[in-house]
């Protein structure tokens, strides 16, 4: 079994395409946790082991073996999609979920949340927009400190 210790690199920087790509399928609770062990599509196992506070991304390339590159796909989750209309209500709409203590993404045009009751309660009253999709939870973390991000 292949013990991983630290990322290689992201499919987004890696400029060879004649490799194969091998990808484990992993939800965000999964990409968050530093120790695992899981199987690739083609029954690659791994044993993960990343430093303290490390995360997994979609995209990440967990090992070069032959010409196959093992890459971390972001698993579709029930999500809310929250597109707040003003910058007021993206300021609401981001102090209610940092208030719930609430994991959220952010992309270009909006924040990604789970599906929770208490949220869709909470964004209704307060008139933000918001739909529900299964979709990979993935875009930009930022945590308490600030952005998480890892360089490869």
């Amino acid at each position: 079994m292949d013990v991983i210790t630290e990322i290689v690199g992201n499919i987004n920087q890696f400029g060879d395409n004649t490799f194969q790509k091998d990808p484990v399928l992993l939800t965000s609770d999964q990409r968050t946790s530093p120790h695992m062990i899981i199987s690739s599509e083609e029954g690659r196992n791994l044993r993960i082991s990343l430093p303290r506070g490390e995360e997994l991304d979609d995209g990440d390339i967990l090992l070069i073996d032959a010409k196959v590159l093992v890459i971390v796909n972001a698993a579709p989750e029930n999500l809310f999609i929250v597109q707040p209309n003003s910058s007021i209500d993206w300021a609401i709409a981001g102090f209610q979920l940092g208030n719930l203590h609430r994991p959220v993404r952010f992309t270009d045009d909006a924040m990604l949340t789970p599906v929770d009751p208490m949220v869709a309660d909470i964004l209704s009253k307060l008139d933000i927009s918001y739909s529900q999709k299964k979709i990979p939870f993935s875009g930009r973390r930022v945590g308490a400190w600030g952005v998480h991000s890892h360089e490869h």
